[in-house]
């Protein structure tokens, strides 16, 4: 069982340098392009200077750990800060609930916010740059994550890079609180974008593992209707040097997720997908979607198997 520390996170740094204020001048509520990192885990220390680095600072399952998560997670949140550097009217959007029961109410997308502020990312700061053979500033690189957002290439890689100066992303950021799996990361990041803009995104780019790229490109896109000349999926991964594995990521993608959405789009019939979701909803959170996405309501409440009408997804007449 992983072991919850007592530090405080109030005791972290936030927001070191001076930033714009949540939606200043409107960046989050004139956005057009929905950047998501899909949420993997939860806080449970404030000692985020190794948020990176630390198996001991994330609440991690037995399969998690000794893996790179870690790593893995700040790099998805540097990409997505990068991506959406690229392009102003992004909204970033950090998706993930409140997934493990002993942490208390704490959410994956909060807790990925509180990194970004700690380790003061928002401006392109490469948090593995000194022990990737850098400076520890801002890399001069061209961005793999950009690249792949901008061109439709998978890329592999910590995701840090320069974006442009005086950067808007964390006044265009914002947290989605209550997906508990990949299918309602992609699903109610498109809400949580209509709550903020009142409208829906003309395109959307997912931060997450390479070895998930089918996952979300064929069947969670396709369960949404959601066009794939408007979806670019960004895969980062950390090296192999922290422990992760793609060949065996791979093997447990394939037999433990695409095999039970395959069978079950939505999610509503299987027992596999039905029992991760109940575990990880332990404070019985209930998603107000139906209420503020008012044109979404049939596609929050389809459960197949199989596919929704195109017809009854709203981005259908975009």
């Amino acid at each position: 069982m992983p072991c919850i520390r007592a530090s405080s996170f109030y005791l972290t740094r936030f927001a070191v340098r001076p930033h714009r204020r949540q939606n200043d001048r409107s960046v989050a509520t004139r956005a057009t392009h929905l950047v998501v990192v899909a949420g993997h885990s939860v806080l449970v220390s404030g000692d985020l200077a190794n948020a990176g680095r630390s198996d001991s600072v994330w609440y991690l399952y037995d399969y998690q750990r000794h893996r790179g998560l870690p790593r893995a997670i700040v790099s998805h949140v540097q990409a997505g800060v990068r991506i959406a550097a690229e392009d102003e009217r992004a909204l970033l959007v950090f998706s993930g609930g409140e997934t493990r029961a002993l942490t208390g109410p704490n959410s994956e997308g909060g807790s990925y916010f509180r990194v970004a502020d700690a380790l003061d990312l928002w401006d392109g700061r490469d948090a593995f740059a000194k022990e990737d053979g850098g400076d520890g500033r801002r890399s001069e690189t061209t961005s793999a994550a950009a690249a792949a957002a901008a061109g439709g290439d998978e890329a592999v890689g910590d995701g840090g890079a320069t974006p442009p100066p005086r950067s808007t992303v964390r006044a265009r950021t914002v947290t989605e609180e209550y997906a508990t799996d990949s299918f309602e990361n992609l699903l109610f990041s498109i809400c949580r974008f209509r709550e903020i803009t009142g409208s829906y995104p003309r395109k959307i780019s997912l931060v997450s593992f390479s070895f998930k790229r089918l996952r979300f490109e064929t069947l969670h896109a396709e369960a949404l209707r959601w066009p794939l000349d408007r979806f670019d999926y960004v895969g980062v991964d950390p090296p192999a040097s922290t422990g992760f594995d793609l060949e065996e990521s791979s093997e447990g993608e394939r037999n433990n997720s695409l095999q039970p959405f395959r069978e079950d789009p939505y999610g509503c019939h299987t027992e596999v997908l039905q029992r991760k979701r109940r575990e990880r909803n332990p404070f019985a959170r209930k998603a107000p979607y139906e209420l503020t996405c008012p044109e979404m309501r049939d596609l929050l409440l389809w459960c197949g198997p199989e596919l929704i009408p195109e017809g009854n997804v709203p981005w259908s007449k975009m």
